[in-house]
């Protein structure tokens, strides 16, 4: 069982017989029409409002909202000010990763979590935010005009480095991302320095690297056209809460955005992915934002448009940002400067659909005992990351819940 809050609970069901889960039942308390709170707000209210109502990746919430709000309401903004929030927006994915490992990894390996990586890095993470955007700015819609010092951000980026190598690598990130098999992935974790080893380490052991494979399509490309009819539509409240593409639940994770990495590819090609493959996937995503973020605080003079800023009718805005645990989506109606209509749709209802990427990953799933039930299926929910609490029940067959 996962701490909840007001932010709601996934009720997860197992039936379990003969040491085999025979069916799984997942439903949301999920509060889906929260962000109607912003009907007849102002952008600017919807700005300020934001970050109390959905904290959690609170950068990636506020990117795209101002994304969509900007295009709405017709605001310009420059390339420079579209990148920097994205910039933020990786680090804040690094911050959730590494809190996911700190915390989480620690318990399955039965340790007591020690977060003082987790508070070393939200003081970067500050720092780094204060550099690109001060006083705020990444939330003021249109931005303002920064002229950041790349000197100063590679330092920081020096230190970011620096602490990942130390509670997650054993190694520089880059160098890390070189590993291109389970050899030197099992090579690497059975250096045992650091949680993500030990962890790594201990799924072979345990001869569990193949749990949790699926066959579920990955959530490709959207586009904002089709996405504007399934979320203005008669059905878009059943859209938001159980989504699907071309009549098929999708799986957008830190595991298919980097799927194409060579280790990944070989991990798959062997294991399917399974619980190995997406645990290496998140360790994978994080090294690889450490590169973006070095590519990313240089020169900006040649920065693209990103796609997302073209609008489409006068008064709408939709936005797409690639968050911690998968793509997040806002749409916005603007009338007369009002907010008419908002719907938010998260990456946990795609991966943790009734018929989505868990579901058909814990079907099946095999255990010697109830114990060790718990801790398989505990793992592989943690390494699909729902960002709400989630209450686990296993049914013996003989029994039915109450």
């Amino acid at each position: 069982m996962a701490a909840t809050g007001i932010e709601g609970t996934l009720l997860i069901d197992l039936r379990w017989q003969r040491g085999c889960v025979t069916e799984v039942s997942l439903s949301s308390t999920r509060p889906l029409q929260m962000p109607r709170i912003f009907h007849g707000r102002s952008a600017d209210e919807v700005m300020a409002t934001l970050p109390v109502v959905y904290s959690l990746c609170g950068m990636a919430q506020a990117c795209a909202a101002a994304e969509a709000l900007e295009q709405a309401a017709g605001i310009e903004v420059s390339a420079q000010t579209r990148h920097s929030r994205r910039l933020l927006v990786a680090f804040e994915t690094i911050k959730e990763h590494l809190w996911r490992i700190e915390r989480d990894w620690a318990g399955f390996l039965g340790q007591r979590p020690d977060l003082s990586g987790i508070s070393d890095l939200l003081a970067l993470m500050r720092t780094f935010r204060a550099t690109l955007f001060p006083a705020g700015g990444e939330s003021i819609l249109g931005g303002r005009p920064v002229e950041f010092d790349p000197v100063q951000l590679g330092t920081q980026l020096d230190q970011l480095e620096s602490l990942l190598r130390r509670r997650v690598f054993a190694q520089s990130p880059q160098s890390w991302l070189e590993l291109s098999d389970r050899d030197g992935l099992s090579c690497w974790s059975r250096g045992s320095a650091t949680l993500a080893q030990a962890m790594l380490a201990q799924i072979d052991l345990l001869g569990e690297a193949e749990i949790g494979r699926t066959t579920m399509a990955a959530l490709g490309q959207l586009d904002n056209d089709a996405l504007n009819r399934l979320l203005s539509g008669a059905d878009a409240d059943q859209f938001v809460a159980q989504p699907d593409w071309q009549q098929k639940p999708r799986e957008t994770t830190p595991y298919t955005r980097q799927r194409y990495h060579p280790l990944l590819i070989s991990l798959e090609e062997e294991l399917g992915n399974g619980l190995l493959t997406r645990m290496t996937a998140r360790l994978v995503e994080v090294a690889a934002l450490v590169i973006f973020l070095r590519g990313g605080t240089g020169n900006t003079e040649e920065l693209k448009t990103d796609v997302n800023s073209r609008g489409l009718a006068a008064g709408i805005g939709i936005s797409q940002v690639e968050a911690a645990r998968g793509r997040l989506v806002h749409r916005v109606v603007l009338e007369r400067a009002l907010v008419r209509s908002y719907r938010i749709l998260a990456p946990t209802e795609w991966n943790f659909h009734p018929r989505g990427v868990l579901v058909q990953g814990l079907t099946g799933l095999q255990a010697r005992t109830q114990a060790e039930l718990n801790r398989r299926a505990a793992s592989l929910i943690n390494a699909i990351d729902p960002c709400v609490g989630y209450q686990l029940r296993i049914i013996p067959a003989e029994e039915e819940p109450q």
